[in-house]
């Protein structure tokens, strides 16, 4: 093979591998910075070794959860050694979480009751992280915490779920108002509620009942907690006063806490993560909510 072929060969393969990534993920506008050039990269990897395997993006899912629960083993050491073994695992579990959705699209395998399994598989990770983090700092009397960690815990948990759910609901807005993608939340609430009417009768798929019944509540939550309605935006002017904010929003995702958990551990820093989502993960939540509401409104009124 000529220097000219071989050159010719790596810009297809280049190109061909540009354009997989590309069709494994929903849209770069909704990746955090973190997961689009890290987490997104390396699990594009696994997916490209092992997308011949017959393995499905829930069975993916699955092995997420349990290396969540490695994690959260891990932690509840204490120990710097382990903080760091187990903030190794916690950016494994992540890379997993990003390479289910990626082998689903790629595959075209993504179904109803996979996105809420990947939903779920993500808190039941987070549920086993957070106790273990925090068993880690109880177990080591040297970090000398001035609060009692089970209560900063509690709290960085429940905001880490606010900020989690205020993301997903105007990522998703975002998502449809925008670039006329998806659907809205009201929409989809709908559509999970006729899928869970044909699902009725069908016996054996009890767990499948469960599990839609818990996202229509879960999309309860954020569409009662929201002051988006019904009402239909020009799409170009959406695009352009949200394309900014939407990224201001990402600051407080959910993968944006899963790296600062990582680097907390890592510098064994515990109150490194607690002062980002107490503080000022809520305090940029609070401003964020403001300007979003007011730039709605604003859109509306200049709509009609």
């Amino acid at each position: 093979m000529t220097k000219s072929d071989f050159n010719k060969r790596s810009k297809i393969l280049t190109k061909k591998m540009a354009r997989d990534f590309k069709k494994s993920i929903k849209h770069s506008i909704f990746d955090e910075i973190f997961t689009l050039y890290i987490f997104r990269p390396i699990a594009f990897i696994f997916l490209k070794m092992f997308y011949k395997i017959p393995i499905t993006p829930n069975q993916i899912s699955l092995l997420s959860i349990l290396v969540g629960i490695v994690a959260g083993v891990f932690f509840s050491f204490g120990t710097y050694f382990w903080f760091v073994i187990g903030g190794v695992c916690f950016g494994i579990a992540t890379v997993l979480d990003c390479l289910d959705g990626m082998i689903a699209r790629l595959k075209n395998m993504g179904t109803y009751i996979g996105r809420i399994i990947d939903g779920i598989s993500d808190y039941i990770a987070s549920v086993a992280i957070h106790i273990g983090f925090a068993l880690g700092i109880v177990n080591n009397p040297q970090l000398n915490f001035p609060i009692n960690p089970w209560i900063l815990m509690a709290l960085a948990a429940v905001f880490n779920i606010m900020h989690s759910i205020m993301v997903d609901y105007y990522k998703s807005e975002f998502m449809y108002y925008a670039l006329g993608k998806g659907f809205s939340r009201e929409e989809e609430k709908q559509r999970f509620r006729e899928e869970l009417k044909k699902m009725k009768n069908q016996k054996l798929k009890l767990l499948d009942k469960i599990i839609v019944y818990t996202y229509l509540g879960y999309t309860h939550l954020q569409t009662s907690s929201s002051v988006i309605t019904k009402n239909k935006y020009d799409r170009e002017t959406y695009y352009k006063k949200n394309r900014v904010l939407i990224q201001f929003w990402f600051l407080i995702g959910p993968n944006m806490h899963i790296v600062l958990m990582m680097i907390a551990a890592f510098l064994y820093r515990p109150m490194i993560y607690f002062y980002y989502v107490i503080g000022f993960g809520n305090l940029l939540m609070v401003v964020l909510w403001i300007i979003q509401v007011r730039l709605n409104k604003k859109l509306l009124l200049n709509k009609e």
